[in-house]
């Protein structure tokens, strides 16, 4: 193994060890519900990326969140079924939803899709508002998830952050490993040639629209995932939170991070989940300094955070190499 890969290796299992035994070496259930949000945030800026790739400006991954949300809390209330049950129909709902709606506006260019996205926010949103099982325009209450029996071994219940905790390592742990492999395989490969240029794709067979709809779908349902977790995680849920300003963080998150890598995402989002935190002392000047931040990293870093390491070897390291050797 040579140096670069041990190096990679390194600054993964790092982070990975630190967040295994988190709850043992800070039990503090604040902390915890922020790393839970951390998660969510991180599910749902990869997801968008994904879709983002083949040129997709899609601000709708707010939406399928918001549905993954509503199909747990339907599934577990009026069918009671379990809700690992749920959760995975929720995936699939999403999944449904988005081909749909993939194949219905996948035509579309640029800003254009771009709005089309915003109005389907706005449908999902004002349709659960309309339904009343769903609870309407009101708030409604999740039930909690039952107990996971290991007979004579332990009992896991879902009545604290620890539980949640290790199950949001969990489902972000499956959504960078299928997503990383995506970005790795042939269908990666074919949704950057799109990105590139969609006519020479074309040219040489590539089915634009299938391509484009299975990103969209693939990201659709990572987000439906998050939102039925985040459901049965808070216990109440509400179609306020599937709002056009939640959306645009997302999108936010994904761009302040970079798109260059899947971890461009995972820094954005973290860090736009943290900064608000930070800064919670200061209740009026909090927006302001979270934008702060967001605007510096944008103008200074374009790329994102993600090329923070080569910037510092370019402008720093190398010029002093280079002046090592100078020296007689």
């Amino acid at each position: 193994m040579n140096k670069t890969k041990l190096l990679k290796l390194t600054c993964l299992l790092i982070p990975v060890i630190i967040l295994l035994i988190l709850p043992v070496i800070v039990p503090d259930p604040y902390v915890l519900h922020i790393v839970i949000m951390v998660g969510i945030a991180v599910i749902l800026a990869t997801s968008i990326r994904l879709t983002a790739i083949p040129g997709l400006w899609n601000l709708s991954i707010i939406a399928f969140y918001g549905i993954g949300s509503y199909a747990v809390y339907f599934l577990m209330a009026y069918l009671g079924l379990s809700f690992w049950l749920a959760l995975l129909i929720a995936g699939i709902v999403s999944v449904i939803i988005a081909l749909g709606f993939g194949y219905a506006t996948i035509g579309a260019k640029g800003l254009y899709f771009c709005l089309l996205t915003v109005a389907f926010v706005e449908v999902v949103r004002l349709t659960i508002n309309e339904i009343p099982f769903l609870g309407g325009y009101r708030a409604v209450e999740v039930p909690y998830i039952a107990p996971i029996t290991i007979p004579h071994v332990l009992t896991i219940e879902f009545v604290s952050k620890m539980p949640f905790y290790y199950l949001t390592l969990i489902l972000v742990a499956i959504t960078l490993v299928v997503l990383h492999r995506i970005d790795k395989s042939r269908i990666g490969a074919i949704l950057e040639s799109i990105a590139d240029s969609e006519p020479l794709a074309r040219s040489i067979g590539i089915n634009i629209t299938r391509y484009k709809v299975l990103a969209f779908c693939i990201g659709s349902f990572f987000a439906g995932i998050a939102g039925g977790f985040y459901a049965s995680y808070s216990h109440v849920i509400s179609p306020q939170s599937i709002n056009l300003w939640a959306a645009m963080m997302v999108f936010i998150a994904m761009v302040v991070g970079g798109m260059g890598s899947i971890w461009g995402p995972v820094i954005g989002a973290t860090l736009l989940t943290v900064l608000p935190e930070l800064f919670r002392g200061a209740v009026y000047w909090e927006p302001l300094l979270s934008a702060i931040v967001v605007i510096l990293v944008v103008f200074f870093l374009p790329g994102g955070l993600i090329t923070l390491p080569r910037l510092f070897q370019e402008r720093l390291l190398k010029p002093m190499s280079s002046k090592a050797k100078e020296v007689p």
